[in-house]
């Protein structure tokens, strides 16, 4: 019995840090507020022009040539510099990786990887010398193009930035930057709540690829920019137009991406970069799972925007025209909900050699284009620490093959949490599991899966890879489903509920329409309790408020 309830719980800590709803069949909780703050406006800081001169010196930007950084003129005015014609080289080469790039030992030390930085104009605003430090109100960088040093490597590629941008960053931030155009001791790059700017971003790259006999393409992108970075949360991170064209000079496979945008609003960087890490160290999930417990209803974003996206990976085609994701608050300004606007996304093959491997499997299927949409939403009640998929608006469905809702009601999205972080780098997904259906408790839970076409399609291909008939097939699987009850005679399983859920498989694989599979107690249950049952009699149609149908 334990292990049959090992995918609920998987479910579980699936949404363990997601939102929550009413059960299935009721609306949404009144009273949720779905927003986003105003993008914070900000005015460059002033700085001291007594101590200016003093910054530029500790930057190594005093003379041209004394640190990494050299430049035709330079026009010192107040708090503010202007040098022209500027030139930035690489720190230089500690080591070679495995295919002969280049790369510094130390990750935060500025390596163009046998390029030259070169720029028609690098300016500073705000200088000052604070504590000791040579800091700084904004930079920019602006016409910049990566010049390769070896001669050789001219005619194989370019890459040019309209500008760069850094406005208000923090004294570390400010310092860590400062560093990288001297030779003197490198700085790590701030961390946490040090990491901190009103504004960055980068405009207009354009990079282009020509190797001999190696990778060819472009990449062209018109903005990515943060705004308002404090104490690890950005009020905007976005993305802009985005091109992506290249070849890959060892297997001849051709990626190729377009992005119309991304934006997030009121991104949790601290989340995002534990996720990052889980993701990196599967088997580390402490931290990623402390968040969890602390706020289980937060995604790490108040608001996500995703713009026409379309890439075709070697002959793979997938387009998503738009995504829109919001979090919802309540009064105390808790976050209880996350909705997922109706989206549609399409997959496709053309010429490439994925591109041919998938089109047998789709063509079997009788899909020359599979076209999927979806939806969200989930909202949670703290005081409960309770869970709801509402009913009607979370759903999966492929055109001429099914659509899947879900409603679905549990507690324990925070125990859940706080227990996985006890495991930290030890939990195996055994443990794992089991943690999750001791703290999991079910209310209601409902699945309607709506046949569109998927069983014809699915018998189809099945009979054509195995040389059988379709509908000899069918009846196949149809009469095993009948005969379950027969199976389960004598090992104590409640009947009436086999009896059920045997005539209600076998009618979908018959005469498939929606199946519908319902779990509504009479009283929540706990998960760990039923996997511990040693008597599966216990476990009743009436007791689970099982009911299974075709209709």
């Amino acid at each position: 019995m334990k292990y049959l309830l090992t995918g609920v719980a998987a479910i579980a800590m699936l949404t363990a840090c997601s939102k929550k709803d009413k059960p299935p069949g009721e609306e949404a909780p009144a009273g949720i507020v779905f927003s986003q703050e105003k993008i914070p406006d900000y005015k460059i800081q002033k700085g001291d022009p007594a101590t200016a001169a003093q910054a530029l010196a500790a930057m190594s930007l005093d003379t041209s040539g004394a640190g990494l950084v050299s430049w035709d003129n330079k026009n010192l005015s107040g708090d503010k510099v202007v040098f022209t014609n500027v030139t930035l080289v690489s720190a230089g080469d500690d080591e070679e990786d495995e295919d002969g790039m280049s790369f510094d030992a130390d990750d935060d030390s500025f390596d163009l990887d046998g390029a030259d930085l070169k720029a028609k104009k690098l300016e500073f605003e705000g200088l000052a010398m604070k504590d000791g430090q040579a800091t700084f109100s904004r930079m920019l960088m602006s016409d910049i193009a990566l010049v390769p040093t070896d001669p050789e490597e001219a005619d194989q590629g370019s890459g040019k930035i309209g500008s760069i941008e850094l406005v208000n960053p923090s004294p570390e931030t400010a310092a860590w930057v400062a560093s990288l155009f001297g030779t003197g001791p490198e700085q790590d790059m701030p961390e946490g709540a040090a990491l901190s700017f009103d504004h960055w971003a980068i405009n207009d790259i354009n990079f282009s690829i020509d190797e001999n006999e190696g990778d060819q393409g472009t990449f062209t992108l018109d903005t990515v920019e943060v705004t308002g970075l404090k104490d690890q949360k950005a009020a905007l991170m976005r993305v802009g137009k985005l091109d992506f064209d290249m070849v890959d000079g060892e297997d001849g496979n051709r990626i190729k991406m377009k992005l119309g945008g991304i934006e997030m609003h009121g991104i949790d960087l601290k989340m995002l970069s534990e996720a990052t890490d889980e993701a990196e160290n599967p088997g580390n999930m402490s931290d990623m799972m402390k968040l969890g417990a602390q706020d289980p209803a937060n995604p790490g974003y108040e608001s996500l925007l995703v713009d026409n996206l379309s890439m075709d990976i070697a002959g793979v085609k997938l387009d998503l025209p738009k995504l829109t994701s919001n979090v919802g608050r309540n009064k105390a300004n808790t976050v209880v909900a996350v909705k997922t606007d109706p989206f549609k996304m399409t997959l496709s093959t053309g010429e490439g050699e994925l591109g041919d491997e998938l089109a047998g499997p789709l063509a079997m299927m009788g899909f020359q284009t599979v076209e999927l949409t979806g939806a969200g939403y989930q909202t949670y009640e703290p005081s409960t620490d309770l869970t709801t998929y509402v009913k009607g608006q979370n759903f999966w469905e492929v055109k001429d093959g099914f659509r899947m809702d879900l409603g679905m009601q549990f507690a324990g999205a925070k125990a859940i949490a706080a227990a996985e972080q006890d495991y930290g780098m030890s939990a195996s997904p055994t443990a794992a599991l089991d943690s999750a259906l001791e703290k999991l408790v079910l209310h209601n839970f409902e699945i309607n899966l709506k046949d569109d076409g998927l069983v014809d399609r699915a018998f189809n291909a099945y009979a054509t890879t195995n040389g059988q008939d379709p509908k000899t097939a069918r009846n196949q699987v149809a009469g095993m489903l009948a005969m379950a009850p027969m199976m389960a005679g004598g090992s104590g399983i409640d009947m009436d509920l086999v009896n059920e859920a045997s005539a209600a498989l076998s009618s979908f694989i018959s005469d498939p329409k929606t199946l519908t599979i319902k779990l509504a107690p009479k009283e929540p249950v706990s998960m760990a309790a039923l996997a511990d049952l040693e008597d599966p009699s216990q476990v009743t149609k009436e007791t689970l408020g099982f009911t299974a149908s075709n209709k």
